[in-house]
């Protein structure tokens, strides 16, 4: 037994296991390091790579965003008109931004076969601008790349035209109930209730008629002396006095009520007219969710006052937005003008709106709270009350002007664009 202990052979086979083992642990060593030395390359590419994608987003949603800038700048793009900058798609859909689904124009000049060219003005290094227009909205569109190139991102979102107001359906007096009373004269939308249908008034059908010596009359028979009003008089700039103007022909009186005098069951009649006027009851719209979107639109691009101490100046110096918004009471003085038939109003009123004698005004003028017409002011467009008010109490004159409306739909203080819920992307269509 103490031969086998002792054998120099068995002590050479210990010595064999260890460097067996040795080299085992060694190459497990050698492959961990190896695995290790790869994961640390790969996580490095992948930080890379979501570098490179990160400043090519970037970049994409900064190119979205100066698309969008200049689409709200340029309201008249929405028209898709050629002469503005847009190009047709038209055999060039294979093209990128052609490739959309739905589009029919690019703002941008199209090379068949090759490829589109912004005609966006790029002030952005990394950033390509594109704008697209479909049958429904316009796509904004932002395309992106990295430092190096080999990141490339995109971002687009669609944006729809909504105007303020669509001023052709507007009447000359709206209120829900009152007493109709004064000796005032009112001028007709002619085309009001549809082609050849003249609207007066609208209101509910509780709206007392029999006060005073109230009349209406078309656009040729509001005249002083013999002159027809509309066509001799300018606007409240020239400094022409409407005062002696009066309808010398009848369509309705305090005594006749005729068709353009429309009377409304209170189901009916709009449960708001501020939401007639900016809205759209039928689509969820109310007076508490739209007045605070209405005056913060007053503050984002029109005049949000006090009180209509400085109306008149600060109306004046406004650009690019007829809409102005009264917190608290407004009174217009007498012999006071505001707004002109080129530059009409479009005034809201929180508190207690009153026109005194002698003041003009020109556009649309939208009372919350309680509305007078005070002796004789002449109102040249639309006046609208959101509370039963017994509106008039003198010579009021309330004249539809055409000139008045068509400026309000001038683009550059009607239309606002808005985006399309939901319709952001960030993939290549």
């Amino acid at each position: 037994m103490n031969f086998y202990k002792n054998s120099p052979s068995f002590k050479n086979q210990l010595g064999a296991a260890t460097l067996l083992i040795s080299i085992i642990l060694l190459i497990a060593v050698t492959l961990i390091t190896i695995f290790a030395a790869r994961v640390g390359v790969m996580d490095q590419r992948i930080s890379g790579n979501e570098l490179r994608h990160k400043v090519a987003f970037a970049s994409a949603e900064a190119g979205l965003e100066q698309a969008a800038a200049y689409l709200s700048a340029n309201p008249v793009l929405h028209d898709g008109n050629v002469a503005s900058g847009w190009a047709t798609c038209t055999g060039s859909t294979a093209i990128f931004p052609c490739n959309l689904t739905d589009a029919e124009m690019v703002f941008a000049s199209v090379v068949v076969g090759t490829s589109i060219t912004p005609s966006i003005n790029n002030i952005l290094p990394l950033s390509d601008s594109f704008l697209v227009k479909t049958a429904t909205n316009i796509i904004a569109l932002g395309q992106g790349t990295s430092d190096d190139g080999t990141g490339a991102a995109l971002a687009q979102v669609a944006f729809a035209k909504t105007s303020l107001l669509t001023p052709g359906e507007v009447p000359p007096l709206m209120i829900p109930s009152g007493s109709l009373s004064g000796n005032f004269n009112i001028v007709p939308n002619p085309n009001g209730g549809g082609p050849g249908v003249p609207i007066s008034v609208w209101a509910k059908d509780t709206i007392d008629t029999s006060g005073a010596n109230w009349k209406t009359c078309d656009h040729g028979e509001f005249k002083d002396g013999g002159d027809v009003c509309m066509d001799t008089k300018g606007d409240g700039v020239s400094g022409d006095s409407w005062s002696g103007c009066s309808c010398s022909t009848e369509r309705s009186n305090s005594g006749n009520v005729n068709a353009d005098i429309v009377m409304y069951p209170a189901a009916d009649f709009p449960a708001s007219p501020f939401v007639y006027l900016f809205g759209d009851d039928t689509s969820g719209d109310t007076l508490a969710t739209l007045k605070p979107e209405i005056k913060a639109l007053a503050e984002e691009t029109g005049l949000v006052l006090d009180d209509c101490t400085t109306l008149n100046s600060a109306f004046n110096g406004l650009v690019g937005s007829a809409l102005v918004w009264v917190t608290g009471d407004c009174l217009i003085g007498s012999n006071v003008s505001i707004g002109s038939r080129d530059k009409p109003i479009i005034l809201v009123v929180e508190g207690e709106l009153r026109v005194n004698a002698g003041a003009e005004a020109w556009g649309i003028l939208m009372g919350l709270d309680q509305f007078v017409l005070n002796g004789g002011p002449v109102i040249h467009g639309s006046a609208i009350s959101e509370i039963p008010s017994d509106l008039t109490n003198g010579n009021y004159s309330q004249v539809y002007d055409e000139s008045v409306f068509d400026n309000l739909r001038d683009d550059t203080i009607n239309t606002q664009i808005a985006k399309v819920s939901y319709s952001w992307r960030n993939f290549t269509p």
